[in-house]
């Protein structure tokens, strides 16, 4: 019977910048050039986004309506799962790029983007003027 290989997810946490505190905006997310959502008007705290196979992803996201964009640029490593399920793809970050509209700051907590989903990135979002994030 065939499985699913396993998948490499990065993990982001979004947060406040001025409080430190974890956030749940209504976040819409896809890739640039690609036209289905990975998350609609959702409300989220963590993020887990697939990475393409190349070296860069780039993503739209918006927070609450504020759209900024994320670049982010990586090794890849082909790992080996099983029989059953093949290879998949890990990856190394080696930097992030992004548009300052609602995110302040981007911190890499963990570099590694494995199998084990953990905490890769914190994304700091600035407050909204109305104070409600």
């Amino acid at each position: 019977m065939f499985e699913a290989p396993p998948q490499a997810l990065l993990k982001a946490t979004l947060l406040n910048s001025n409080a430190g505190g974890t956030v749940s905006p209504i976040v819409s997310i896809r890739g640039i050039g690609i036209e289905t959502y990975l998350f609609k008007d959702t409300a989220l705290s963590v993020l887990n986004l697939p990475l393409s196979a190349n070296t860069k992803s780039s993503f739209l996201v918006s927070f609450d309506s504020v759209t900024d964009t994320i670049d982010f640029t990586y090794e890849t490593s082909m790992k080996y799962a099983s029989i059953e399920t093949g290879f998949y793809n890990e990856y190394k970050l080696q930097s992030i790029d992004f548009t300052k509209n609602r995110i302040d700051s981007i911190l890499i907590t963990d570099s590694l983007v494995t199998k084990t989903w953990h905490e890769n990135i914190k994304i700091y979002l600035r407050p909204l003027s109305s104070g409600s994030n």
